[in-house]
């Protein structure tokens, strides 16, 4: 019996439509998983988990092996591996050995530390420059600009930096008469 005839068979009802032992419907599975419904619906679609075994009733029928991969699944999620990456696992721990699964997962992991240790050194690089900006601003004494906008960020370069973005400005323009405001000549 290959392996889709096994999981088929963990799958099958009675001619009552009744599940058999072993089978969960979604409703079961969802709340022993913890996820929703209509997540196991997406994962199903985006070959996270094989299709579903139905009832006669045409319900959706999972196995507790099922329940395993949702367990995976989340792990996986958890520890930032994105759903391509997840749904490679999956399906290589499906078709093949864990011996052969073991690597992918390693090289995933390996990546992700990789990628974790980049956002690591990208955030303090940030929390040098807060803490930078903090002194910086609490040394100066307040202001009361009146300018429309705050400027405490504002040190040399940055009002240069403004300066270049804005457009000069022009003299203002004369107050329109009231023949123009109401469309009259």
């Amino acid at each position: 019996m290959g392996a889709a005839a096994v999981v088929a068979a963990s799958r099958s009802t009675d001619r009552l439509g009744t599940a058999l032992a072993g089978s969960l419907t979604i409703g079961e599975v969802a709340r022993r998983s913890g996820f929703s419904i209509k997540a196991l619906r997406f994962y199903e679609r985006r070959g996270l988990l094989p299709p579903s075994g139905r009832s006669a009733g045409g319900f959706r029928l999972y196995s507790e092996a099922d329940l395993h991969r949702l367990e995976f699944i989340r792990q996986a999620k958890a520890l930032g591996l994105d759903l391509e990456q997840i749904r490679e696992l999956v399906v290589t721990a499906r078709e093949q050995t864990c011996s052969m699964t073991r690597p992918l997962l390693l090289r995933a992991l390996d990546e992700r530390l990789l990628q974790t240790r980049r956002q690591i050194s990208t955030l303090r690089r940030l929390e040098k420059q807060l803490a930078q900006r903090r002194r910086t601003l609490a040394r100066r004494p307040p202001t009361d600009h009146g300018r429309g906008y705050c400027s405490c960020f504002h040190e040399g370069t940055g009002v240069t930096l403004v300066r270049r973005i804005l457009p000069k400005r022009s003299a203002p323009s004369p107050p329109a008469s009231p023949d123009r405001r109401r469309g009259g000549a």
